[in-house]
């Protein structure tokens, strides 16, 4: 019987050790990328958009589609007018992550992996290159938009 108690208590211990090294090293990291790339990301669309009448309609996290530790969000931007100004805030967005990677405004690069208008409303997808996974993501979205 006291053998049973031992490997009972030791698996408790095994499972309680587990749980606080995944959250202290795999979690927690993860939390603090998310949110410093959300932020960043935030900062720099809104400075975009600050001049003109659009506005962020809604933030959508690419983690949750393509897998854990991707630092990438999809935007939707209520649409210009006209088709030709939803080409220019597209492209007055690229020319904005151009100028803060060249000025090494962040820590890492920013990347627009994906622009289209659908259903009145702007989409532009967004990557923060914190991480291998983030950069692998990017290198994958370049290969599809080749093939499309």
């Amino acid at each position: 019987m006291p053998l049973f108690v031992e490997i009972v208590i030791g698996f408790i211990v095994a499972v309680i050790a587990y749980n606080l090294i995944h959250y202290f090293f795999i979690t927690r990291p993860i939390d603090k990328g998310h949110n410093q790339t959300l932020k960043i990301l935030n900062g720099l669309v809104n400075n975009i958009l600050e001049s003109e009448k659009n506005e962020i309609i809604e933030v959508h996290d690419l983690s949750n589609i393509w897998g854990r530790n991707i630092y990438a969000f999809e935007y939707v931007i209520s649409q210009c007018q006209t088709d030709e100004l939803n080409g220019d805030l597209i492209h007055r967005i690229k020319y904005a992550i151009k100028i803060a990677n060249e000025s090494k405004r962040f820590n890492h690069e920013v990347v627009l992996t994906d622009s289209f208008v659908r259903d009145k409303q702007v989409h532009v997808d967004l990557a923060y290159l914190l991480n291998s996974a983030t950069y692998e993501y990017v290198l994958d979205m370049r290969q599809l938009n080749k093939v499309n």
